[in-house]
């Protein structure tokens, strides 16, 4: 679901009155994660859950997938992680390599 679509889901949803206090803060800190990059694939379908059955539209369920948008940081994160992994993995091939070794040649 893309930052256009919540903020359209959101802004039909509100405009119903329908809406507890509970509720229009649950919506309004979806959009504000949405607009920062930060959306959650949870909070993204209950948007879209809650759209199709207060709005009833056969559309209300976006075609594609609900994906959440990773902020900048975590992408940083996640790459310095999978070198992380890459160089322990590394490390074990190595190990596995000189006890292959050890074992082809004898005590």
């Amino acid at each position: 679901m893309n930052l256009p679509d919540i903020e359209r889901f959101v802004a039909e949803l509100l405009a119903t009155g329908e809406m507890n206090d509970d509720t229009r803060v649950d919506l309004e800190r979806i959009l504000a994660e949405a607009r920062a990059g930060q959306s959650h694939a949870d909070d993204l379908d209950y948007l879209a859950a809650l759209h199709a059955r207060v709005l009833s539209s056969g559309d209300a369920v976006p075609a594609e997938p609900v994906v959440a948008m990773a902020p900048q940081a975590d992408s940083a994160a996640l790459h310095a992680e999978i070198e992380r992994l890459r160089a322990e993995l590394a490390e074990a091939r190595q190990t596995i390599a000189e006890l292959e070794t050890r074992l082809a040649t004898g005590p």
